[in-house]
């Protein structure tokens, strides 16, 4: 039987995730390297350019730093506001600064943040990660994380 500690439940599903993406990570070299290998080429060949000609660096790379922020955030901040902040950046840096994807940008940052808190942390009694900005109603029986 697996015991599962309350206080760190949340980290289960991220651990399972991970080692399926390993588990994908290695299935990919193999069959890339044996279709190398298949075409007359070596197993571990050196490809051609990591990255389309014209990428859009700026989306690349933010994406990856707001990906590593949000991931540093969640255990000092708190779930719900850390997710609101980054779901809002996310969408700026890929909807861009009209002032309809703006407004579109903080309603979906907030309802989404708020829906997911109070589903996961509430609805499925999930802890979520707690830090500086969880708020506990213990009249009402809840924490929002």
């Amino acid at each position: 039987m697996i015991k599962v500690v309350y206080s760190t439940q949340h980290w289960i599903v991220p651990r399972i995730v991970m080692v399926i993406l390993a588990i994908l990570l290695v299935a990919i070299i193999v069959t890339e390297g044996m279709a190398r290998v298949k075409s007359g080429g070596a197993f571990l060949a050196k490809p051609g350019r990591f990255f389309k000609k014209d990428c859009d660096h700026v989306k690349l790379w933010g994406t990856l730093v707001l990906f590593a922020g949000y991931l540093w955030c969640l255990n000092v901040i708190g779930f719900t506001i850390t997710s609101i902040v980054f779901v809002f950046l996310f969408n700026v840096l890929y909807a861009g600064t009209s002032k309809k994807s703006l407004i579109l940008s903080i309603l979906l940052s907030v309802v989404g943040s708020l829906v997911i808190s109070v589903l996961f942390g509430i609805v499925f009694n999930i802890t979520l990660p707690s830090g500086i900005c969880t708020m506990a109603f213990p009249q009402f029986g809840f924490t929002l994380y």
